[in-house]
Parts: structure tokens; sequence; C-alpha cells
């Protein structure tokens, strides 16, 4: 299929990734250079078996970490003396959104709030077709205009926050500027790099290897490879109707994405089909089965709550149980359709009854609860087989303690279990994605 790319949309697109963000807010606070010194933030930063979760470029390239090194692995003085010059640190999620918050008000000096979407934490994309002229001359073209205000972005978020940014533009579509971010503009000197649909042959067609795409997982790339396409270019000239006769609506999008071609519009929301409701933790350490009772207990009513304040109700819960990686097996996941409720005693039922039919006595590192096939309304849904005055109670019961977290917080009402040795809602209280939460300043250091 050949692509006129001349009857595609265009528009004027800037994709703005925070420079080893996490990192860079950690060295910027300690009046450090973000690219010049070691910095690594590290989970359980206090003891041998820490994780790392982001690196300083200088920290990846004098010391050859990743972001999934575990702090033995970290080389010793003698091997390589630059250790001596890094810097270790917990993770603190509630300082960097407020960062992140810092840097969305600097975006939204450019652009209108519906032209503006962010991935992550430290990723957006910004639309800037309608605001281009109002920040450079008019005399100048769409591409020397977008990489003006590009630069005009960057300046303005160093200097407010200390922290770098690389920016991958585009005069065609918000595809093609993830591209130029991900596979150029991270190595140019400006930290920019502009791709437009002439360069689809000479820039996009010769991305090294499938998984740099985006998009594309080793999963997939491993697909691919058994139907004999070993390249991007490959995918950019297989047959449209094998790609979607095999991967669906999946295979033809990337299909159209290897040849440069994405019609999204950012201000048009996407609104899911369906939605669920869940969480997950890896434990701080491996737990036997005796003490999983109370772990579950209290994830089925963190979930719970927030189907509550959804107004929802789950038709279907599932439990995900991941084993010690010293175990022969990894675990299991399996779930179970119910009678519609948001009713936290039945749905911690439901969880116990998974774990003890299909749990078989091995240590447990992970969890995860499920709440899936939501049906959204405020309506009790009354079983008959149960006491009618005792299920409008617990359901009044539910609903007064979820106001006094709303108020007050999640622990200010716990059991009492919870503070036993092996519970965790005291802990995860404190976390903000899954991370210490940490404190705003720099307490502890």
């Amino acid at each position: 299929m050949n692509f006129n790319y001349e009857l595609e949309p265009t528009g004027d697109y800037a994709f703005i990734d925070m420079k080893s963000f996490y990192a860079s807010c950690e060295l910027v606070a300690r009046g450090r250079h973000p690219l010049k010194d070691l910095l690594v933030v590290m989970s359980h930063a206090d003891n041998t078996s820490g994780l790392i979760l982001a690196s300083s470029p200088m920290a990846k390239k004098l010391l050859g970490i990743t972001n999934v090194t575990r702090a033995w692995q970290l080389p010793k003085a003698a091997e390589n003396p630059a250790v001596d010059k890094l810097i270790i640190v917990p993770p603190r999620m509630r300082y960097y959104i407020s960062e992140n918050l810092k840097i969305q008000s600097i975006i939204r000096n450019y652009a209108a709030d519906e032209d503006i979407m962010w991935y992550s934490i430290d990723e957006g994309v910004v639309d800037l077709t309608h605001s281009l002229n109002y920040f450079v001359p008019e005399n100048h073209s769409r591409a020397k205009k977008l990489d003006m205000v590009a630069q005009m972005i960057q300046k303005d978020i160093l200097r407010q926050t200390g922290i770098y940014s690389t920016v991958g533009l585009s005069n065609s579509n918000p595809l093609l500027a993830k591209l130029a971010l991900d596979n150029e503009s991270k190595r140019t000197k400006t930290m920019r790099a502009l791709w437009n649909y002439q360069d689809v042959a000479e820039k996009v067609w010769k991305i090294s290897e499938l998984d740099d795409f985006w998009g594309i997982g080793n999963r997939m790339k491993n697909n691919f490879c058994e139907m004999g396409i070993q390249t991007i270019y490959d995918l950019a000239h297989a047959s449209p109707a094998r790609l979607k006769n095999k991967f669906g609506i999946i295979g033809l999008q990337l299909y159209h994405h290897a040849n440069g071609i994405d019609r999204t519009k950012l201000q048009e929301q996407y609104i899911p089909k369906s939605k669920n409701l869940g969480n997950s933790q890896i434990l701080p350490r491996d737990y036997r089965g005796a003490e999983m009772a109370l772990v579950i207990r209290e994830m089925a009513e963190q979930v719970a709550i927030r189907l509550r304040r959804n107004s929802a109700k789950t038709g279907t819960v599932s439990l995900a149980i991941g084993y010690s990686k010293n175990e022969p097996t990894k675990g299991f996941s399996r779930q179970i359709k119910i009678t519609p409720t948001d009713n936290t005693n039945e749905l911690t039922a439901h969880l116990l009854f998974l774990f003890k039919k299909f749990y078989t006595g091995e240590l447990i590192r992970n969890i995860g609860v499920t709440y899936s096939d939501l049906r959204y309304t405020a309506d009790i849904q009354l079983n008959l087989f149960e006491d009618v005055e005792e299920q409008i109670k617990h359901e009044h019961l539910d609903q007064v303690m979820d106001l006094i977290r709303a108020k007050y917080g999640f622990v200010s009402i716990i059991r009492a279990s919870s503070k036993l040795e092996h519970g965790r809602s005291l802990t995860r209280s404190n976390l903000v994605g899954g991370h210490d939460g940490g404190a705003g300043g720099l307490d502890g250091l």
C-alpha cells in the first residue's frame, strides 16, 4: 500500500521528556548538576536488597548501571573509583509530583489544557498548532517556529526547576514527534529533533531494532520475527491483511505507524468501554500462607473504597499471587463471577475463597487484587439468601467509614490486626505510586 502523505492530517507537535526525572529532581534539590553528578534513587536504600529506580545520566555512564540494578550489584570502589562519588537516596514520590506540577504549569503557558496530554509523570505531548504564531514571528517556516517554541519551553523548565528536557518535534503528527524523541533528540546537542512525513523512509524505516519502535515490546518483536518481519522496513511493507488476521486492529495500527501514519487528535479523549479497579504490591519479604489473610483483607478493603467512590459494583473478583523467586512455580491468577457488590466483607470473602482453593503452600512475594465487570449504580443489590437488615447495615457502615477516611485519611480507621508485624496498611499509607512518598524537603539527607 502506498500512502499519499499530502492527504494525511498535519499539526505541530512537541513530545517532551524530562531527562532522568527522579534523579534530576534529587540532584537539583541538593544543589548538584543533574547531568554531571552521580546519583541513584533506590528503594530500600538502607540495605543491600535495594532496587535502583532511577539513575542520573553520569551514574549510568560511569558505573554501567540500569534501572533494574540491585544494590549488591553496584561496583566496588576498588573496581570503579567513581562509585565513591555516588549519592544513594530513597524515592520521594510526593516531591516528584510537586515538581511535575511546576512543569505542567510551564507547559500551560504555551498551549490550552485540551492540547496537552501527559503520558507519565515525566513525559507528555503538546499540540502547538494553534499557538506557534503567538510566540514567534510569522515570517519563519513552521519547522523553525516549532523549534524556537520548543527551545523556549526547554529554557523555561530549566530556569524554573533546574531540570533538562529533551523534545521530539513534528510538523506532521504526534507519532513522528515521539519517534524523534526516542531515536534522535536524546543524542543531539540541543536535545531536540524534528521528524516529518518526508523523513519516514530515511528515519522511521531505518530504526535498527523492532522493539526500539513505540508500541513494540519483546513479545510482539518475537511474533513479528516468526512471520519473517525483522525490521521496521519489513513491517511497513508487510501485508496489512495478514497483520490484521494475526494481531487484529493492533497489527493494522503498527503497520500504519511503521509508515509514519498517526491520525490521533489529542483533543478527543478516549473513553474505555470497560474499566477495572485494582491494586498490587510487592511484599517486603517472603510471606507464609497464614500471614496472607490479613494482607488480602486490607487490599480488598482498599480497592472496595475506590469502587464506592466511583459509584460502582463489581461482578468479577480476581486474585493474583506471585511466589518467591526460590519457589519452583511462579504463582497463580484466578477469578470468580459474583453477584455485583461493593461490600468490603463480601469481597474479602470471595478473595479468601480463591486463595484457599488455589494456594498450595509456597512462600509468597507479591499479590494483586482486581475488580472488573463494573456496574455503575448506587442501588443496593440485595442477596435474598442473607438477612436484609444486616446487608443494609453493612452498606451504611462502609459508607460512614469511607466518609471518615476521606476526611482524615485511610489509617484514621484500621483494624487492630493491621498493627501486626505482617500488616501492610500502615506502611502503605505513606506510599505514592507504589513507593515511599517521602518528605517535601530534604529531610534525612
